[in-house]
């Protein structure tokens, strides 16, 4: 399985190593095994939506749907940590979205990142050429981060400056080994890019898959405008593990 390190800054050599080379048998198998997440009690809920969960700042409006992966492989979530995220752009300002803003938080520590579901290659003025995926989750307002080069069919690159995160791409995307990802979990992945003002996205991020001696796991998203030192808030969404 994929493990979690304890700190974002842990080496790399003891952080988020080990994604265990996964039999097809164990991918076709069964159902859903393991710790799985459910709103807090001091989580705000959304009614009609058992298992969703939201946070609203400063007119960013994140909403969390554990359970609901329903794709190639039919059981992710023995390996991964799946989460279905909305998020809604009314903050009257450009949101950036990047993998390293979001995580999973416990509470003994460990810290579990958003692992990025497509490979970057070189620098951003090189990167490889990518097949072409549909789009499978749902935006308005939105332009995918220019170092994807046309990845994704239909959808416009972000036409202004982007810092590419390299150590973070290097970091935590080699983790994958075949046959994760899949094709249908890069085309229903949140892209990195930005997210303009009345925008709005719904797809998944994809962490490591929670432990099970952990009782309580926060996701956390630290929002930002794509403008250099542009802090818009941070939300913390809480579950407890069941």
């Amino acid at each position: 399985m994929i493990t979690a390190s304890r700190t974002a800054t842990h080496p790399a050599h003891h952080a988020v190593l080990g994604l265990a080379v996964l039999a097809a048998a164990a991918l076709l198998a069964g159902c859903a095994l393991g710790p799985q997440l459910v709103p807090a009690a001091d989580a705000l809920t959304v009614p009609g939506m058992e298992k969703a969960a939201f946070a609203r700042t400063a007119g960013v409006r994140v909403t969390v749907v554990p359970d609901a992966w329903d794709a190639w492989p039919q059981n992710l979530d023995d390996e991964l940590t799946p989460l279905k995220v909305s998020i809604e752009n009314d903050s009257g300002m450009p949101l950036r979205i990047r993998y390293n803003e979001f995580s999973l938080v416990s509470g003994r520590g460990v810290h579990y990142p958003a692992l990025p579901p497509l490979e970057i290659e070189g620098t951003v003025e090189q990167v490889a050429s990518r097949p072409v995926y549909t789009p499978r989750f749902l935006y308005s307002g939105f332009y995918y981060a220019p170092y994807y080069r046309r990845p994704y069919a239909g959808l416009s690159p972000w036409g202004h400056p982007w810092a590419y995160d390299s150590f973070y791409y290097d970091r935590y995307y080699p983790v994958w080994q075949i046959p994760l990802p899949t094709r249908d979990m890069r085309e229903m992945a949140i892209p990195e890019g930005v997210l303009q003002p009345g925008g709005s996205i719904t797809g998944f991020l994809y962490f490591p898959k929670v432990r099970g001696e952990d009782r309580r796991i926060v996701f956390v998203a630290d929002l930002r405008s794509p403008r250099p030192g542009k802090r818009i808030g941070e939300l913390r969404i809480p579950f407890r593990v069941d």
